[in-house]
């Protein structure tokens, strides 16, 4: 009797075991990865590090094979199409803009602007980088910061006939950029365009829609860079427009060729301060400090270098 009482009460212990292992089965919660959720990012100048919103910012819009339109050569299938190198994308930009009537400052008429009828090209009110000097060239036009979620409609600051629609490429240049010229010497261009809404050869008024703003070309973030020309020769926008304000410096601005070309003298003087070096493979520092007759130590400091890398391509103040 006793035998038979313990054997019933080591069956009952397995039972119960095994009962309870199936029920912490049946109730055990189903784990699942946590998801994580990034807060939307507030960079305007940089990519955000979203792949879908710097997809989008790199002007990868949709567009037809018809939409690009310019003369004689520059007759480009859809994007993507015909890629060029960036030297070929640098040369294109030198001409592009010098094409035409260039002249001498010096014997060039002022040129009277009626502002009452212009529009600032963007609706953004941020300089993002300012026209003049930057690091070891000239930055030849103002880049206005366009941020996420905002307008980013670019309209044509003054009337004018299209002259150029051209897209470099995604990382080449300025990418996509359109070009107006305004009849009385005065051209103006809009690059790292998203989309364009002209053909070569419209004719728009201040403030009709040119395309939309972007992040295509050489750009580390979408902005538009407007660049003024009077034949040939480069003016600040800033001295034309108010770009904080959204309005204009005056409601009736003369432009001196003289006052231009002082202007153009001072950025060159400044210029000629300072020797730059492009490093090229096989460089170190020790070679080029001993080119520009200074130690190690200081082309480090003018440099902001402080291990003893440096890359083929790097520019190096020298002075």
């Amino acid at each position: 009797m006793r035998m038979f009482g313990f054997l019933l009460s080591i069956v009952l212990f397995f039972t119960a075991c095994a009962s309870n292992k199936n029920t912490a089965q049946d109730i055990q919660p189903t784990t699942e990865p946590e998801t994580q959720i990034l807060a939307p990012s507030e960079t305007e100048s940089e990519f955000t590090g979203n792949p879908i919103l710097d997809e989008a910012d790199a002007g990868n819009s949709e567009i037809a094979a018809n939409d690009v339109t310019a003369a004689d050569s520059d007759i480009e299938g859809p994007d993507g199409e015909s890629e060029m190198s960036q030297e070929e994308a640098d040369a294109e930009l030198a001409a592009d803009m010098a094409e035409g009537d260039s002249a001498s400052l010096e014997t060039l008429p002022k040129l009277t602007l009626d502002m009452t009828t212009a529009f600032v090209p963007t609706a953004s009110r941020r300089i993002s980088a300012p026209y003049g000097i930057r690091t070891y060239r000239m930055h030849r036009g103002v880049d206005m910061g366009l941020c996420h979620g905002e307008d980013r409609t670019i309209v044509a600051a003054f009337t004018g006939v299209v002259t150029k629609v051209r897209n470099q490429g995604r990382r080449k240049g300025y990418g996509k950029y359109v070009i107006l010229d305004h009849g009385n010497g005065l051209t103006t261009l809009y690059a790292h365009l998203a989309s364009w809404q002209v053909h070569v050869g419209d004719t728009l008024q201040a403030g009709d829609t040119i395309g939309v703003g972007g992040n295509t070309g050489r750009s580390f973030g979408a902005h538009l860079h407007f660049e003024m020309k009077y034949h040939g020769n480069y003016i600040d926008p800033s001295t034309i427009f108010n770009f904080e304000e959204g309005t204009f410096q005056s409601a009736l601005i003369t432009i001196e060729p003289k006052e231009m070309l002082a202007v153009e003298d001072g950025y060159q003087k400044e210029l000629s301060k300072h020797r730059y070096y492009k490093v090229k493979s096989g460089d170190c520092l020790g070679k080029i400090a001993r080119k520009y007759g200074i130690s190690v130590t200081r082309l480090k400091q003018l440099n902001g270098i402080k291990g003893n890398t440096i890359r083929p391509g790097q520019v190096l103040r020298c002075s």
